[in-house]
């Protein structure tokens, strides 16, 4: 991949000749790419779910300019949503936000003071937009808390993109996001944030702005209580690719390493030495998180046995799981990048020892157990 800077609307324009003509080689070989992916697979992954991952690797693994990948994929968040929407005969429910960002409800809108609200931040580096699993993935999530509980709401945030949208943009966003929803009336301790890699990392930049407020940006909201709990996916905590388990589970992940390194490229492009403990979790200090117990009384965090992150997520959650007072890693056996979340591009999601800790530690939340 090679960076390009261009604004949102060329971001997603329709592909070039050009660029149409350096995808035939590509598709030409994708047979034979999942063919070898499915055959090389995880122990326990079924065929669909191999040829999946297959695909997904093999795609990310060219010199994509970000422009022409976007383009590719064709759909902002905004479309994916309404498609999602469409196919589930559910209303389309957005709240417009200040700072350029959108608010995507996953079943009722939920903004009273006795509703439960999950805001979700998803991933893709930054750079990509929600996927076609994110959807099903938090609408199955509402489904079964809403069983349980009742009256659960799930928000997705929609972001503006890196690098036409430079770090700490999706900070503001999602600061606007944790402030629109309280000045609805729901309290503190009905929200749950999160959100899988990227969206992992904005919850933890939202946190740190919380704890230490940067004074570039608005001020984080006033909390009179702490939040409900903490949700990090697969957590994109560094921008380095130096740790032992990218080598370790290099070929065996979603994505190569080299893929990450290119995301966080991007990423870094808007990092100044102010903003460097805020967007990359896995170098601020270990005091860093002082007074983190007071934001949330629990996190949980999910990684994958088989994912490059894993070594850098289980450092992070070890020093952040010395100032909550509930602090839980569950390790998908086998698992890879966002595991959870990509089975249901195939249907076959809602399952797994992940998404069952997922589902136990909302449910837990949301009613203030301890």
């Amino acid at each position: 991949m090679s960076q390009s800077t261009l604004s949102n609307d060329e971001s997603f324009r329709s592909l070039t000749l050009g660029e149409k003509l350096w995808l035939v080689p590509i598709f030409l070989k994708l047979p034979f790419a999942i063919a070898v992916g499915i055959f090389r697979g995880n122990k326990g992954r079924s065929w669909s779910r191999s040829a999946n991952v297959a695909l997904t690797r093999y795609l990310f693994d060219h010199e994509w300019e970000i422009h022409t990948l976007r383009s590719f994929i064709g759909v902002t968040t905004s479309q994916m949503y309404r498609t999602w929407a469409r196919s589930v005969k559910q209303e389309v429910l957005t709240d417009e936000l200040p700072e350029g960002a959108k608010l995507h409800w996953i079943g009722p809108r939920r903004d009273a003071s006795h509703h439960k609200v999950f805001l979700y931040f998803h991933g893709g580096g930054y750079v990509l937009p929600a996927g076609a699993s994110y959807f099903p993935f938090l609408h199955s999530l509402q489904k079964v808390l809403s069983a349980d509980i009742g009256e659960v709401g799930v928000v997705a945030l929609e972001y503006s993109l890196a690098p036409d949208s430079p770090v700490p943009t999706q900070l503001r966003q999602a600061n606007a996001a944790l402030t629109h929803l309280l000045q609805k009336g729901i309290p503190p301790s009905n929200i749950v944030i999160g959100g899988d890699s990227a969206g992992g990392n904005l919850t933890l930049q939202l946190t740190s702005h919380i704890l230490r407020p940067l004074p570039s940006i608005p001020a984080p909201p006033a909390l009179t209580q702490p939040l409900a709990g903490a949700l990090l996916i697969s957590p994109w905590v560094a921008y380095s690719i130096d740790a032992p388990s990218y080598a370790r589970n290099e070929g065996k992940d979603l994505i190569f390493s080299r893929s990450y390194k290119f995301m966080g490229d991007l990423v870094r492009l808007g990092v100044t030495p102010e903003l460097k403990h805020h967007v990359e979790p896995a170098a601020a200090p270990a005091d860093w998180w002082s007074g983190l117990d007071r934001v949330y009384p629990r996190i949980l965090i999910t990684a994958g046995e088989h994912e490059g992150l894993f070594d850098q997520i289980i450092d992070v959650s070890r020093i952040i799981g010395q100032h909550v007072k509930d602090m839980t890693t569950v390790i998908e056996p086998g698992g890879i990048h966002e595991d959870m979340i990509i089975k249901f591009a195939v249907g076959q999601g809602g399952n797994g020892r992940d998404y069952d800790a997922t589902v136990a530690f909302l449910t837990s939340s949301f009613r203030g157990r301890n």
